[in-house]
Parts: structure tokens; C-alpha cells; sequence
């Protein structure tokens, strides 16, 4: 059996964009080269062909009713940090999926903010399996001049920038230790 991944996403972005971003509703995901490509070359068991219908987002309303859902599952450690001063939005999730059909409606919804997000090199999102020790990626998504990228290419940590890497451990590690202080109060 898998171990769930973990998901960080850390995007520049102005708070009114922010707040445009997540109170527009979900955008569906289109069937295209890149995400033909990303499938391809990813390793799994009983791969199925990547059709527009399996190609969606979540069924909520909007965006914030996305991330909200997450931060109430408990059992996915979700977390979601805005600093003002940087512009910088820092979200995920400790406990995410092992399953890359699961993981669908993330990617599209991920994908989605590039419209809305500051043009940065450090725009990224990374699955991976923090906990687990692996260096297996899941998947990687960078920002690069107004489109969103899932990296077909990015098949390991190795294969991504070690600032950031060094970066998302930091950050988990962090906010790791900080729900687990929360979890002894409760």
C-alpha cells in the first residue's frame, strides 16, 4: 500500500488577486499536450488513458470552498498562510493522496490561479512524500510567464530546484511541528 503525499503550494500573489482567486467559481480543466504529457510519464499502477472525462475539478462552488474543505478534513493537516508584507500565499496539505486520479481536481484547481498569480520563478506546487523518506515526485507545477505548468519532466527531488526543495521541507517541518503542539491541546 502507498503512503499518502504531501502537497505545498507557494504562489506570489496580491491579497485583491487572492481574493478574486477564490471567490471565482471552479474552472474545468481542458484536455491538452500538457496534461497528455505530464499522465505519460507518470508511473502507476493500472494507468488509465487520460480522457476529458476523467479530467475535473472539484464539485464546490468556488475556490475558497476548495480549500476550506481541506482545512476541515482533519486527517489531511491542510494549512493555508497569506503574509501580507511579501504578497506570498503559502498552502497544502501534511496528508494529501497517493492516487493520481484523486489528485486531478487539485492539479486543475492549481492550475487555475495562473491568471491570478504574480509572475515569480518561485510559483511552484510539489507532491511528494515528505514523510515517507522517498524522493519520488508526483508531481511539480511551475508558473512560467502567465501559463501553469505541469512538469513532465520531474520524475524526482533531483530534478527540482534545491532552494526550493530545502525551501517546502523547511516549511512542512514547521508547520508540522506546529499541529502537532495543536494536537496535544486538543
Amino acid at each position: 500500500m502507498s503512503e499518502l503525499s504531501s502537497l505545498y503550494c507557494k504562489v506570489k500573489i496580491t491579497k485583491p488577486q487572492l481574493e478574486k482567486f477564490l471567490s471565482s467559481p471552479l474552472e474545468e480543466p481542458q484536455l491538452n499536450e500538457n496534461w497528455l504529457n505530464f499522465w505519460e510519464s507518470r508511473q502507476m499502477y493500472s494507468k488509465s488513458v487520460l480522457t476529458q472525462e476523467l479530467l475535473r475539478s472539484y464539485s464546490d462552488n468556488n475556490n475558497q470552498e476548495v480549500i476550506d474543505g481541506w482545512i476541515e478534513y482533519r486527517e489531511a493537516m491542510a494549512f493555508s498562510d497569506y503574509d501580507e508584507t511579501a504578497e506570498e500565499w503559502q498552502w497544502g496539505m501534511m496528508f494529501f493522496s497517493e492516487n493520481f486520479v484523486e489528485m486531478i481536481p487539485m492539479f486543475a484547481f492549481i492550475i487555475s490561479m495562473e491568471k491570478y498569480v504574480s509572475e515569480s520563478a518561485e510559483n511552484s506546487a510539489i507532491v511528494f512524500p515528505f514523510f515517507w523518506g522517498d524522493s519520488d515526485v508526483s508531481a511539480f507545477i511551475s508558473f512560467e510567464k502567465g501559463k501553469a505548468i505541469l512538469s513532465p519532466k520531474v520524475q524526482t527531488l533531483n530534478d527540482v530546484d534545491s532552494n526550493f526543495v530545502e525551501q517546502t521541507k523547511e516549511y512542512l517541518n514547521n508547520k508540522w511541528e506546529e499541529m502537532a503542539k495543536d494536537m496535544e491541546m486538543d
